[in-house]
């Protein structure tokens, strides 16, 4: 039986008005067309459904049984499938999940969470890390809200990204260096001892591929996987660490740490925000993206979008 609702609409209201002419003004149809739509219908429920009478078009006891169930029907489908879906971030209880570098973290979450602490009190977040081919699955299955940060490898057109900064990077070494100078020159930039982060973000292989090119050879004497060690290792000892801007930023805020200019003007890298095309009309969704976007401004002012200069 094929009874969709639009039939079921013109029931609803022939029953309501007992009358075609005015049921097809309710429902913007014209009169032939009602008046088709409710013989398919009499043939589909095989009943006449409303008999013609001097009080306009009386209902059938078929009808009248049937009043309940499919006024039921159409509310249900109008309040679950075309209800507008509301997002109230001051009552919402929900989790939202964010894939996140190390140091997408110590540069958005801040921001993220001082946004929500007052506006959506109730709301909460889970940060996590996932390689490329992961977080995608994650994404199309709704596991993952959204993704910040450098990732090359998301290119898939069910994606949808916004740019939220463009980073460069920068040198640290300890505050009482022997190298007492603001910037350094490329001879003494090649012959330091460097601490060379193999972290799974993919943001220092922008500066390695870079550096390839140029044909420019450091003096790498520690690799490490871990961000967070480096003020701990170049505090303490005469090696000196290229990292991404923002990183150097918060780093060189420590007593014990400075931050010297690099000899050459550094490679950037676009970081956006990524969600899947799934996601982009959630309401839930779509506010999380504008608290993001909303502390743009704060981020630059930070210095978080440098590129080099």
């Amino acid at each position: 039986m094929n009874l969709d609702i639009h039939l079921l609409r013109v029931f609803l209201a022939v029953y309501e008005t007992h009358s075609v002419g005015r049921s097809a003004q309710l429902l913007d149809m014209s009169q032939p067309g009602l008046s088709t739509a409710l013989r398919r219908l009499r043939g589909l429920l095989d009943d006449p459904l409303f008999v013609k009478t001097y009080n306009g078009m009386e209902p059938t006891s078929r009808a009248r049984e049937l009043l309940a169930p499919i006024r039921g029907i159409v509310q249900a489908v109008d309040n679950e499938l075309f209800a507008v879906p509301l997002f109230d971030p001051a009552s919402s209880a929900r989790e939202f999940r964010l894939s996140l570098t190390d140091i997408g973290e110590g540069i958005y979450l801040p921001f993220i969470v001082q946004a929500i602490e007052k506006a959506a009190p109730s709301i909460s977040l889970r940060s996590t890390y996932l390689p490329p081919r992961e977080m995608e699955e994650a994404m199309a299955a709704g596991d993952v809200d959204l993704a910040c940060g450098y990732f090359p490898d998301l290119t898939s057109s069910q994606f949808l990204h916004r740019r939220i900064g463009l980073h460069s990077f920068a040198c640290i070494m300890r505050a009482d260096h022997p190298i007492r100078d603001a910037a350094l020159t490329m001879a003494q930039y090649i012959s330091l001892d460097h601490v060379e982060v193999e972290a799974p973000g993919r943001s220092l292989e922008v500066f390695e591929n870079f550096l390839q090119k140029k044909k420019l050879r450091r003096k790498v004497v520690l690799r490490t996987p871990h961000f967070m060690s480096i003020p701990v290792i170049v505090g303490s000892t005469d090696v000196v660490a290229t990292v991404p801007q923002a990183l150097a930023d918060f780093f060189a805020s420590m007593k014990e740490l400075r931050q010297v200019r690099l000899p050459f003007r550094p490679p950037t890298f676009q970081v956006n925000m990524y969600w899947h095309r799934g996601q982009t009309n959630d309401p839930g969704n779509q506010w999380l993206r504008q608290v993001i976007v909303d502390q743009l401004e704060t981020l630059k002012a930070r210095a978080y979008h440098r590129s080099g200069k």
